[in-house]
């Protein structure tokens, strides 16, 4: 009789093991399923995760808009027609994770020595901003500086100043993390520099020895001990869009101070991005 039950009990605990797994594998099934479906899905219906840097702050979205215009409208931002929009309004989404920019329009104080022109500019580069104000781009050497307007003075909450400094030899670069700094397991990122302007980050891997040339034809490059190749005076190289950044300007990047050296395709959807140069995909010390 005991021995009886005792295979009546071994019986009821396989059948529950069995239920379990059997049911397991039905609820793998079901996530595979859905996976697929939501991978499959026509582009109407897939969700997206949307992220918005609109004037220092992140606000984030679950959407099935299918472009960054209803995105925008989605998330109920409003947004001035001269306002810059990073990727442009009529991009189509394609992505599960988006990073969308937006540049306000405002007016700024350029101060260069005597002259002083009040602009109203969406640029986020001095550069920029010295073009809309026509006035001579910025030298290797010359330094820029945003600080609080005075109202009072020309109607500008924001105040650009220019330095333009005599040739001198740059100070030496000491390097200093950043606690989210672009790393290769990230790949890409947005990065808020110092003055509140966000950068869309990413990397690449390839000699340099040909534009390193562009900022000083006996200039060389080595590859720090993180990965960053930089020039002879430390500054990390960068690709970046040359009508905001002209090759040689000094930038602030998550891996420290960069200089503009080089350009790329990525420059048309992202103006503000940078791109640095680093170590980190073929690792031969180039």
């Amino acid at each position: 009789m005991k021995k009886s039950k005792t295979k009546q009990q071994l019986l009821k605990i396989k059948m529950e093991w069995l239920l379990l797994a059997t049911g397991g594998i039905v609820v793998a099934c079901f996530a595979l399923v859905y996976g697929l479906v939501q991978m499959t899905a026509p582009i109407q219906q897939q969700q997206r995760l949307v992220r918005f840097y609109d004037r220092g702050t992140e606000q984030s979205i679950l959407t099935t808009a299918t472009t960054v215009r209803d995105a925008i409208t989605v998330a109920g931002i409003e947004v001035d027609p001269h306002d810059v929009i990073e990727p442009t309004a009529d991009t189509t989404l394609t992505e599960s994770y988006v990073d969308i920019i937006i540049y306000r329009s405002r007016p700024v104080a350029v101060i260069d020595g005597a002259i002083r022109q009040t602009i109203m500019t969406s640029s986020q580069s001095p550069n920029g901003m010295l073009k809309e104000a026509g006035l001579s781009a910025l030298g290797p050497k010359d330094k820029t500086v945003f600080r609080q307007g005075d109202l009072a003075m020309g109607g500008a909450r924001i105040d650009l100043v220019i330095s333009r400094a005599e040739i001198e030899k740059p100070a030496p670069i000491v390097f200093q993390p950043k606690p989210n700094a672009l790393t290769s397991s990230k790949g890409a990122h947005v990065y808020v520099d110092k003055d509140g302007v966000a950068h869309r980050e990413t990397y690449y891997d390839l000699a340099m020895n040909v534009v390193i040339r562009s900022c000083g034809a006996t200039n060389t490059y080595t590859v720090r001990s993180d990965g960053a190749k930089v020039d002879q005076d430390g500054y990390i190289l960068v690709a970046a869009n040359l009508a905001a950044y002209p090759r040689c300007t000094v930038v602030d990047t998550s891996m420290g101070p960069g200089k503009v050296y080089d350009t790329g395709g990525f420059a048309v959807r992202h103006p503000y991005g940078f791109d640095l140069a680093t170590d980190w995909s073929r690792r031969d010390g180039i």
